[in-house]
């Protein structure tokens, strides 16, 4: 299944939810999730001045990475 880009209004929890390895590069961008989870992005980011473009830009990397991963081994399967 093809994991969604993600946006700034999206909490930390619907992001860790949606790919285990969306939470590490949450806590890489300095977003603190175990704590703030029912936050959203851009509030978070506000709030310990994490630059939110830049952050939505790097999340969606590693989503189009899980995407090309995943369907990389879908079509090894078949």
């Amino acid at each position: 299944m093809k994991l969604k880009h993600v946006n700034e209004k999206m909490t930390l929890k619907e992001i860790m939810d949606m790919d285990p390895s969306l939470e590490p590069e949450l806590f890489k961008l300095g977003f603190n999730a175990c704590c703030s989870k029912m936050e959203t992005v851009e509030v978070f980011a506000k709030d310990k001045k994490i630059d939110v473009k830049k952050a939505i830009e790097a999340l969606n990397a590693k989503i189009d990475e899980v995407n090309k991963i995943s369907e990389l081994l879908e079509d090894y399967e078949q």
